[in-house]
């Protein structure tokens, strides 16, 4: 039987778009059903209904998700959905020379937890680049396959 993945982004200059597209290619070879969505694409009702979902996100401004993740991000934390089936982990994607670093990922996985969601993984920071990215992947994509 597949296992349905969800792998949702916010990309500013496209860096966190490409580690979600390697992570889809990765789950969809391992035999996952992928829905790779824009983080703005996704409702807090579609969100509720979601199982495994890995997150990927850059940061900008001061802690900010990109533009293509600012209305998710405004609509989770208004929201008191339980998300207790959840199942998740975050690639968050900053620069340590930026007074907040990868706060975009940081700020996500906090309210994922306030509303009850299951980090599987503990959230991957990128400094400046992509590294890590792909073995927060392959990790992630091994822990889902072994949940029931």
């Amino acid at each position: 039987m597949s296992k349905n993945i969800n792998i949702l982004w916010a990309s500013m200059g496209g860096t966190a778009e490409g580690v979600a597209d390697r992570l889809n290619d990765k789950a969809t070879k391992m035999g996952f059903t992928t829905n790779q969505q824009e983080l703005n694409d996704v409702t807090m009702g579609d969100f509720s209904k979601m199982d495994n979902v890995a997150i990927v996100t850059s940061t900008t401004g001061e802690g900010d998700l990109p533009t293509n993740g600012e209305d998710f991000w405004l609509d989770l934390k208004e929201s008191n959905n339980s998300l207790k089936n959840l199942k998740y982990s975050v690639c968050a994607l900053g620069d340590r020379s930026h007074d907040t670093f990868c706060g975009a990922g940081k700020k996500v996985d906090a309210r994922l937890v306030e509303l009850g969601a299951n980090k599987v993984l503990e959230r991957q920071e990128c400094d400046g680049s992509d590294e890590g990215s792909d073995q927060w992947g392959n990790l992630f994509l091994e822990k889902i396959k072994t949940l029931q």
